[in-house]
């Protein structure tokens, strides 16, 4: 009985060990093809940058409302670029923050993968 209990159960998780993801150029392409696949790595960091330049013109108006703090004008666009700053903030959230997180995990993995080869290395004699 426990012999034919081991055999179902073993034979049971065979398709559970054997469906993995493969990685190769369909799975990648795959990737690129799906509809929730929005923007690559370079779109993020031209979102990124967007932000932080949005960010110091804000900075610059700021400046002058400190000056000037009757100026109704300079609040409206420092309101405006302040709204768009953090909309796009919520968009580099969403859709670039975990790739450009896995990214960065990989880069470690290999680095940490290099150093430990070239760590046993043998010296030439």
């Amino acid at each position: 009985m426990k012999r034919l209990f081991v055999i179902t159960m073993l034979t049971s998780m065979i398709p559970f060990v054997l469906a993995d993801h493969h990685k190769d150029a369909k799975s990648k392409e795959r990737k690129m093809n799906n509809p929730n696949h929005l923007m690559n790595f370079a779109e993020c960091k031209e979102i990124k940058e967007g932000i932080g330049g949005i960010l110091s013109m804000s900075d610059g108006i700021w400046k002058e409302i400190e000056k000037n703090p009757e100026d109704e004008k300079r609040w409206g666009e420092v309101i405006a670029l302040s709204d768009l700053a953090s909309n796009y903030s919520t968009v580099y959230d969403v859709w670039c923050k975990d790739m450009i997180k896995k990214r960065m995990k990989s880069r470690d993995k290999a680095k940490k993968k290099m150093k430990k080869e070239k760590n046993h290395e043998k010296p030439d004699n």
